[in-house]
């Protein structure tokens, strides 16, 4: 999302209610968002909840746990609150002040009494210079994904473009099921990591034309735990949904799936959705061991397995928007 069009969302703690007042209607009727905390304490709570401000602005003398401390704590968490930038509002106008202010983490001191034209401003430039860091590391980050989904491709032999349109699948899937695009997003990029554990399997295994051994199944079925195993130790939350999908992809609805056996909803909607992205992809292509389907034996199947390997919700999804999803499929061909 622009710059422009994202509305933002500022988290006011002061113990004063007529600076809160004051505070929040200069940012509302600039277009922020508001949430008020009256102590330290307060903002702590919230934060540790599920309020995700974009800045918060401290009072610094305030009863309990003052402005300074309430910052080290936010600034401390192993949380994500650690990155939200925090400027102090304070009547305290003492050089020491406001060194202490820089020193425990504050981006920004602003002194009372504040006009609103000042306030709006080092607002706005802070929030830009935390969004255009936000859109820099999700970039690095969509990179790296797809970079690491092509290799472990190119290790398995899979189709060019094979993780493209399931990412784009699932994206779709997770938007017709009622997710905002923002999530959606999350749905795709995770998508694209769903086989990431092959890259721990044996290439003779992974590209065998012919029927497996059990002993070589045994080991094929490994790889779900595998991508696991490599994406569950990040804290990101793009990293963790990567790992839910990587770990799985391969259950079924109705529980016979491996490598847990997880039944229906017991299966998270990551791990549903990609399931079925990535076996429609399997039949509605072309790949070096098989033709593509047709699409009356890929739309049969689909609807058979409704229930059994997929979520019936799902199916119904893509089998209404079936035009949709072969538009895909048509604009990221092998």
């Amino acid at each position: 999302m622009s710059f422009k069009n994202k509305k933002f969302h500022v988290l006011s703690v002061d113990d004063t209610e007529t600076n809160r007042l004051i505070i929040e209607k200069m940012l509302t009727s600039a277009g922020y968002k508001v949430t008020s905390a009256v102590s330290g304490v307060e903002a702590i709570a919230l934060l540790n909840g599920d309020c995700r401000p974009d800045l918060i602005l401290l009072d610094i003398m305030m009863p309990e746990v003052n402005g300074f401390e309430t910052c080290q704590i936010i600034k401390n968490s192993n949380k994500s609150m650690s990155k939200i930038p925090v400027i102090f509002l304070t009547a305290m106008s003492d050089l020491k002040w406001i060194t202490n202010g820089f020193e425990v983490g504050g981006v920004d001191y602003i002194t009372k009494p504040f006009q609103k034209v000042e306030l709006l401003a080092r607002i706005n430039t802070h929030l830009k210079l935390k969004h255009y860091q936000d859109q820099e590391i999700e970039q690095t980050q969509r990179e790296l994904i797809y970079t690491i989904a092509r290799i472990t491709d190119v290790h398995s032999a899979e189709t060019g473009n094979h993780i493209k349109r399931v990412s784009e699948y699932a994206k779709l899937l997770a938007m017709l099921a009622g997710y905002d695009k923002e999530k959606a997003e999350v749905f795709k990029l995770a998508a694209a990591m769903h086989d990431v554990g092959k890259i721990g399997i044996p290439h003779n295994i992974l590209n065998k034309p012919g029927r497996l051994t059990d002993e070589e199944l045994s080991a094929m079925r490994k790889h779900p735990n595998i991508g696991y195993d490599i994406l569950s130790h990040s804290k990101r939350p793009l990293l963790r949904a990567a790992a839910i999908v990587a770990q799985q992809h391969h259950e079924k609805y109705d529980g016979t799936g491996y490598p847990r056996g997880l039944k229906g909803k017991q299966i998270h909607i990551l791990g549903r959705i990609a399931a079925l992205a990535d076996v429609f992809d399997a039949l509605d292509t072309s790949r070096p061991y098989k033709q593509r389907w047709a699409l009356h034996e890929t739309i049969s199947f689909i609807q058979n397995e409704s229930g059994k390997h997929f979520d019936p919700r799902l199916v119904d999804l893509l089998i209404k928007h079936f035009g949709h999803f072969r538009k895909i499929r048509d604009k990221f061909p092998d």
